[in-house]
């Protein structure tokens, strides 16, 4: 296979793979503009709005004093009341603000926390513990505790099991927008990563895709089609051309500049025998050039030996008219 035909090889293979890229980019903007961004957030459907902080510096003390060891002593706040939270280098610990009692997070506090501000209409019909990372939970810290309620919106909420602190809501439309959101960004981890090496390489190939098929232009058009191009948005005088045949008949056409004499006369309804279909492989459409002018294009010499040439042989599927032309052809004129 030569170079050029495994360079148009890779370049379909490259050419399917961005035009799936291409659909999925189209695809997943659709879905973005039609998507209820208000179901995705879940907020309306979970109220986790929380007192204004509260900072007792004597109850901090009194906590320090029962933990001195402690990395990290904060107020957070459970069922809207605040608590202390303590970080110590093994464990997290949460304390009752008064008693400086420890609680427990365990599944009868997450109920109550996920039914008190819990707008939806649904119940709770499952309450989880989950250990092992997934696309739904992968932006929390595990473990956590998973509610699920039975609602239209499929919403499934996160707690830690270590503060009891709300994670997040996840619903149907939280997951569809999360899949196309994979798909439009490239990115099957984390989502939302501009500059993940996928999508880097992605941009090099469509790089590389765009120079070859430039480069590949010139193997894809002959000469005279981008002549003909040009052509097209040229104003220019037709040239006369004079065509005689073997009866001496003649009869004069207009053509355009550049243009082979072989579509010019399919253009006057002359047509000459083919079968190569304008290849320049055939010869069938040889024609003699009284005034022995023009310009003969490097593949005629396939066909047309040396002294055929001197004579003012032509094929007309490869003579370019550029100037005022006599030519005999092999056919009768009507």
């Amino acid at each position: 296979m030569s170079f050029i035909n495994q360079f148009k090889r890779l370049h379909k293979w490259m050419a399917l793979l961005i035009g799936i890229q291409l659909i999925l980019w189209l695809v997943s903007g659709i879905v973005f503009s039609f998507i209820d961004h208000r179901a995705v957030n879940g907020a309306f459907i979970y109220k986790n709005n929380q007192p204004a902080e509260i900072t007792e510096s004597e109850n901090f003390s009194e906590v320090l004093q029962i933990y001195p060891n402690a990395l990290e002593v904060s107020q957070i706040f459970l069922l809207n009341r605040p608590v202390f939270k303590v970080v110590l280098e093994k464990q997290i610990l949460v304390l009752e603000s008064e008693s400086k009692n420890t609680i427990a997070i365990d599944e009868q506090l997450i109920n109550e926390m996920a039914q008190k501000n819990y707008t939806g209409s649904g119940q709770i019909k499952q309450i989880n513990l989950i250990e092992s990372k997934t696309d739904e939970n992968r932006a929390f810290s595990l473990p956590s505790w998973q509610v699920i309620f039975d609602d239209e919106f499929g919403s499934h909420i996160y707690f830690s099991t270590k503060t009891g602190e709300y994670q997040g809501i996840r619903t149907d439309s939280w997951r569809v927008f999360d899949f196309f959101m994979m798909l439009h960004f490239m990115d099957y981890g984390q989502r939302g990563d501009f500059n993940h090496a996928l999508i880097v390489v992605a941009a090099l190939i469509m790089l590389f895709f765009s120079f070859s098929g430039i480069l590949l232009i010139y193997s894809s058009f002959s000469k005279q089609g981008f002549i003909n191009l040009i052509n097209t948005f040229r104003l220019q005088k037709d040239i006369v051309v004079t065509l005689v045949d073997s009866q001496s008949k003649s009869k004069i056409i207009n053509v355009e500049k550049n243009m082979r004499l072989m579509d010019s006369l399919l253009e006057q309804d002359i047509e000459l025998d083919s079968a190569c279909g304008g290849g320049g492989v055939c010869g069938l459409c040889r024609v003699k050039l009284i005034n022995n002018g023009g310009k003969s294009d490097l593949s005629e010499h396939d066909i047309l030996d040396e002294d055929e040439l001197k004579e003012g042989y032509r094929l007309a599927c490869q003579l370019s008219v550029d100037k005022k032309l006599k030519v005999e052809v092999p056919i009768i004129l009507i």
